[in-house]
């Protein structure tokens, strides 16, 4: 930094100076009229964060019934099918037994 400082002449600093230097602030300032903008965007954003999260909430919500409904559906599926298998595997014995194929069961009073 001083080496910055021993390049520039003394005087050469002003458009530099200005070029950063802060806007300047308005003689006419209403504070009270920014403060009432600013509590009114703070009102929008507390209104849009609160929807996003009713939204969010719902959604949620109704994913979560979706699968479960969708995972009971499977298992029904599933259930009905092996239901279905049985039914016709024990049909092909009840068939074989008639026609002589396949012995009698061993085991008796069982459904």
């Amino acid at each position: 930094q001083a080496h910055i400082a021993q390049e520039l002449p003394v005087g050469s600093c002003t458009s530099l100076c200005s070029a950063m230097a802060p806007l300047p602030w308005p003689k006419n300032f209403n504070w009270y009229s920014f403060a009432l903008y600013r509590y009114k965007v703070y009102d929008v954003i507390w209104k849009v964060s609160a929807t996003a999260t009713i939204g969010a909430t719902i959604y949620l919500g109704v994913a979560v019934v979706q699968t479960w409904n969708a995972s009971i559906h499977r298992t029904w599926q599933h259930y009905a099918r092996k239901e279905r298998e049985r039914a016709e595997l024990m049909d092909y014995i009840r068939q074989a037994r008639e026609k002589g194929i396949l012995g009698p069961s061993k085991v008796h009073g069982f459904e």
